[in-house]
């Protein structure tokens, strides 16, 4: 056994010296975005790529890196160049289409998508990204059929899960669009809009006392859309006849800058009326960030 071990330690150093510097860099950079360390992780990106241009995965790990960024110009330049040297990798064109749909583009994310699925028909990813695809092109089925595959290859999903949530919820099955919800939720306690869309759900089923308590508590811990969620929370209060509470939240969002609040705030909360005078009816709008 102490033979052995040995043996094994003695080869670890020469299978690193076996590596070029610039793949030594590529490996860095790799453990850098696994930790999340963008601006490390591109540093050692960059640093590779300037050893050597023609290194295998190194335009594609930038071009993830950048989109992390949250620089897609940059990120689509290295998905460019990155199939110039292998246009087999599937991975490739599943961030390639990501990229495309954060800037609206679906036709050219289905696109790569299609190059993605062609080379690799299971990649879980490649149907998720299909799925928001399809649902911001408004094909709830589509999207439906798309997110049953990303979850069957990808069970622990919580983006897939949330937005099959959200879809199910748009097409009347809230009670099971709710169970995906929390699902994704258990998965990932802070995915975003994971607690407006079960709020949401709760809310358009009339569980209004547990909507209340799901859209407190987005409002004590999300300030990404405090406008909506004490509409929402107002809403609640209204529909149990409690124009107090209801107004006290309308106020807020309006000052929070939501056109439908101030609207009521003027014709109800401010008036001794005991209805809304043509309620506006405020559109679904997608809380999953794309």
């Amino acid at each position: 056994m102490v033979r052995s071990l040995f043996a094994i330690l003695s080869v670890l150093p020469v299978v690193a010296m076996c590596q070029t510097p610039a793949e030594v860099h590529l490996q860095r950079a790799h453990d850098a975005y696994a930790a999340s360390a963008w601006e490390r992780a591109q540093a050692f990106a960059d640093s590779a790529i300037a050893l050597n241009e023609a290194l295998p995965g190194a335009y594609k790990l930038r071009g993830d890196i950048r989109q992390r960024q949250g620089n897609m110009h940059g990120a689509m330049m290295d998905y460019m160049k990155a199939e110039k040297q292998d246009n087999t990798d599937a991975r490739l064109y599943v961030s390639r289409s990501a990229v495309h749909i954060t800037e609206g583009r679906l036709k050219e994310a289905m696109r790569d998508i299609d190059r993605a699925l062609k080379l690799d028909p299971k990649d879980g990813d490649a149907w998720y990204n299909s799925a928001c695809a399809n649902y911001l092109g408004r094909n709830n089925e589509a999207a439906m059929r798309d997110l049953d595959r990303a979850v069957a290859l990808k069970p622990n999903n919580a983006d897939a899960l949330l937005l099959r949530g959200v879809v199910k919820g748009e097409m009347f099955k809230e009670e099971s669009g709710l169970e995906d919800i929390r699902a994704a939720m258990a998965i990932k306690p802070d995915i975003a809009g994971g607690g407006m869309s079960a709020g949401i759900l709760l809310f358009e089923m009339k569980r209004y006392e547990e909507a209340i308590a799901q859209f407190t508590r987005v409002i004590e811990t999300d300030t990404s859309d405090l406008a909506t969620a004490y509409y929402y929370r107002a809403d609640c209060y209204y529909a149990m006849d409690d124009k107090d509470n209801a107004c006290i939240n309308w106020r807020r969002s309006g000052e929070l800058g939501d056109k439908d609040a101030q609207f009521i705030v003027r014709n109800y909360c401010s008036t001794d009326a005991t209805k809304i005078p043509k309620k506006p009816r405020k559109d679904k709008k997608s809380v999953i960030e794309f």
